[in-house]
């Protein structure tokens, strides 16, 4: 047989076996596309906590200079649709805290400006700016604080002292934390009026993974959300 008879006793592809090749692939690329996600949100999830971490030395070690917390912000630039609760741009400024740990992955939320990439969250039961107004911020801390499964308490600052709002009842008492640092998590920015109705950031049902697209957390005391 002769070189040109074997080349042309090659078989081409069918249509059907073509269509039966998309389909395999299709299928893995089904299977592999979630195992994918899951890895990149894993992968952020790891990144977050470093973050975290390097924000809560931040802040103690400002507080260690200052003698104080740094501020907080409810409304930083005029809008609290983007930018409340924002990590006190202080940390940069002062060198306390690197740029590149200072904004979440997670948070892709867009600014008035159209440009995305938003700093972590930071609350604490201490003074800071809504808009230009000073005054003295709230923070949500679980009554069975560190287990955090119980309802919220609501802690406040008054002429020097702590109070807890709880049940109706006002009490003077010394928080188990007085600050937390947060990523807004795979769900995304969920705003001010549903981070105060969620009672951000401090109850365990609303932390990542045990809510696939819950927040995760780092508290004063240098406990995180799992």
């Amino acid at each position: 047989m002769t070189p040109f008879s074997k080349q042309g006793s090659r078989r081409a592809f069918t249509l059907i076996e073509l269509l039966v090749v998309i389909a395999i692939i299709g299928i893995l690329a089904a299977i592999l596309f979630p195992v994918l996600a899951r890895s990149r949100v894993r992968a952020r999830v790891t990144r977050v906590h470093s973050d975290l971490r390097q924000i809560g030395i931040a802040i103690e070690m400002y507080r260690d200079d200052w003698r104080g917390l740094p501020p907080v912000r409810s409304i930083c630039s005029g809008s609290s649709k983007y930018d409340y609760y924002e990590v006190p741009h202080e940390l940069v400024k002062l060198h306390y805290l690197g740029a590149s740990n200072f904004n979440d992955p997670f948070n892709r939320t867009r600014s008035e400006d159209n440009q995305t990439g938003r700093p972590y969250k930071y609350v604490a039961i201490n003074w800071g700016y809504s808009a230009s107004h000073k005054g003295h911020f709230t923070m949500w801390i679980p009554r069975d604080y560190p287990e955090c499964r119980e309802d919220a308490v609501l802690y406040y600052e008054f002429a020097g002292d702590i109070y807890a709002f709880d049940r109706g009842e006002m009490r003077r008492e010394e928080p188990p934390v007085r600050w937390a640092v947060w990523s807004v998590g795979p769900g995304g920015d969920p705003g001010l009026e549903e981070t105060g109705n969620r009672q951000l950031p401090a109850l365990r049902r609303t932390w990542y993974p045990i809510d696939g697209d819950g927040i995760i957390v780092r508290f004063a005391d240098g406990r995180t959300s799992p």
